[in-house]
């Protein structure tokens, strides 16, 4: 296979690098499987044509627009609950989830 060199920003490699570590999957298959998406969409919707309304909708978000990291969401969830809500918490609730979340008896 020819190597093309081009070069991605900092944001792009970062996104990449979260991608794969998220799916398992290689840089090089992901960047295969956005290809292909990207061929699909532009036969789909060729450049010169102007997307209707229904189309804008529908289109893949803007790198700015991607989901934050999981750990980011949970810490601006938590950020906004009170200080005696989080003293409520059970001590041992990472360690005993399944009693917590689905009533199985402690371990």
């Amino acid at each position: 296979m020819e190597m093309t060199p081009f070069d991605l920003t900092p944001e792009q490699k970062g996104l990449l690098a979260a991608l794969a570590s998220e799916t398992g999957k290689s840089i090089p298959t992901l960047i295969s499987e956005a290809l292909e998406g990207l061929q699909e969409h532009v036969r789909h919707h060729p450049i010169n044509e102007t997307p209707h309304d229904s189309d804008v909708e529908n289109t893949a978000p803007q790198p700015s627009e991607i989901q934050k990291p999981l750990w980011e969401q949970i810490c601006e969830t938590f950020a906004n609950v009170p200080e005696d809500e989080l003293a409520s918490l059970p001590d041992d609730g990472a360690a005993q989830v399944d009693h917590y979340a689905y009533g199985l008896p402690k371990r």
